[in-house]
């Protein structure tokens, strides 16, 4: 798996391990319709602030859905933003590349493969059935 130019999203969402091909990640210029027409992407642009935790309205009605809603991935985004607002960015997302990377070769793994391209099975979350 290569690197996306923008490894994470303002709604704590660890863009590296997202399987998407056509986006470079939340932040950057090659993104996919999804997240141009992002919430907290846009709300967290217009308040001029790095991540969703560090908004005085944090969690927003819009956020809670999103965090608890059928995606596994999605469920992340509370530790996730809690873990940057106590230890900052590059702890956070050093600690990210570790938990997704192979055991076995070390390469990028994504939310949603279950096999390495090295063969390792992986523990992945599988994608919610009315998808």
């Amino acid at each position: 798996m290569n690197m996306k130019e923008s490894q994470y999203g303002p709604c704590g969402l660890y863009c590296s391990a997202c399987g998407a091909t056509d986006c470079g990640g939340c932040l950057s210029e090659m993104i996919d319709e999804w997240v141009r027409n992002c919430t907290f992407r846009r709300c967290t642009a217009e308040k001029n602030i790095d991540f969703c935790c560090f908004c005085e309205d944090y969690p927003c009605k819009e956020l809670y859905a999103f965090m608890n809603d059928a995606w596994p991935h999605h469920h992340t985004m509370e530790a996730n933003l809690a873990f940057i607002k106590e230890h900052g960015v590059e702890k956070w997302l050093a600690s990210q590349k570790e938990h997704w990377s192979c055991p076995t070769c070390g390469a990028g793994i994504q939310w949603y493969r279950k096999t390495c391209s090295c063969g390792q099975h992986l523990d992945a979350w599988d994608v919610p059935k009315k998808f």
